[in-house]
């Protein structure tokens, strides 16, 4: 499985609105402050915007206080919802050409069992439990003075 920077920003992007919803719930996010606290592209970030609000992860409001907000709690957002979104399949079909079918359909049957216990795994990983792992890590460490 390859993952894009596609879905990377994407995480960026959700991760942004779970930590500022956090503190603001009921404010929107403009998407220049996330592009420029996070370095992202700004019009990169405006697909990326557009996407999750195709597929009911976000909710936008027009106007000078509009932005973008996460459309159900972080909690209930799972990490394979969010790669479906960006990147389609989790994994995708092998390709197994020629040689016999009886160990062809042996190896389908295979990958098919990996791809589901990968989606159950990522099923089980929250956008809460990623965005808080990414605000802790990007708090600054406390200074001790002696």
């Amino acid at each position: 499985m390859k993952v894009t920077s596609k879905t990377l920003y994407s995480l960026h992007f959700l991760c942004a609105l779970a930590i500022k919803g956090k503190t603001n719930p009921q404010k929107p996010v403009h998407l220049r402050e996330i592009a420029r606290e996070y370095d992202i592209p700004f019009k990169f970030l405006e697909q990326i915007a557009i996407l999750m609000k195709s597929v009911g992860l976000v909710k936008g409001t027009r106007g000078k206080a509009g932005g973008y907000q996460l459309a159900e709690p972080a909690e209930a957002v799972d990490l394979s919802r969010i790669i479906r979104a960006t990147e389609g399949e989790i994994l995708p079909w092998a390709d197994i050409e020629g040689g016999n079918d009886v160990i062809g359909g042996i190896l389908q049957k295979i990958f098919q069992e990996q791809r589901e216990w990968i989606d159950k795994k990522l099923s089980t990983i929250t956008l809460a439990q990623i965005a808080e792992k990414a605000r802790q890590r990007m708090e600054p460490a406390p200074m001790f003075y002696l």
